[in-house]
């Protein structure tokens, strides 16, 4: 269990989402909608793991959306999609409760971000995107002291593969024996 309270793992396996982990260096998550199926590299550590699988679990409960049927065609930008999921994710791992105690103890975005068990990338898109009543809850001084501003870089922890008409293919050839046609 991650110390942010949300085991994205288990969520998967109560949506009826399979977890592999697989050794590959293109990316590091790779989903399919069809398969109910997520491939992680397995050398991934604990919070970015939970992080990756939270953000695949997110993909794929977006299914049935027309906008993700959009972007899989190519007729809508795939970046609003996965703004949509990174939402989701922050809001998952990060609540706003866990988020404001994590403020009061931590002074910098790295001591943050390892109390909530979260990448510095996830911690800077939550902060980025709290709404005007969340802001409220929030004292300023905890936010300055951070020292961090919107837009200041961060490494993107992780790279996730779109699926195409092959997805299924891959996922055979990648985890045989896991994955039927």
């Amino acid at each position: 269990m991650q110390r942010n309270g949300f085991n994205a793992q288990e969520s998967a396996f109560n949506e009826g989402i399979r977890v592999d982990s697989v050794v590959v260096y293109d990316f590091v998550s790779y989903w399919s909608v069809a398969d109910r199926a997520v491939l992680i590299q397995a050398d991934l550590s604990g919070h970015v793991r939970n992080e990756v699988i939270a953000h695949s679990v997110a993909h794929i409960e977006m299914a049935e959306s027309p906008e993700l049927a959009a972007a899989l065609d190519g007729e809508r930008w795939r970046g609003r999609i996965e703004m949509q999921v990174h939402h989701v994710v922050a809001h998952r791992l990060i609540p706003l409760a866990n988020l404001r105690d994590a403020l009061e103890i931590g002074n910098t975005m790295p001591q943050v971000a390892a109390l909530l068990g979260v990448t510095e990338f996830l911690l800077g898109w939550r902060l980025q995107h709290l709404s005007n009543e969340e802001f409220g809850m929030i004292p300023v001084h905890l936010l300055n002291r951070l020292g961090w501003l919107p837009g200041m870089a961060t490494d993107y922890p992780y790279k996730c593969l779109w699926p195409t008409s092959s997805s299924g293919e891959m996922l055979r050839q990648l985890a045989p024996g896991r994955h039927r046609k």
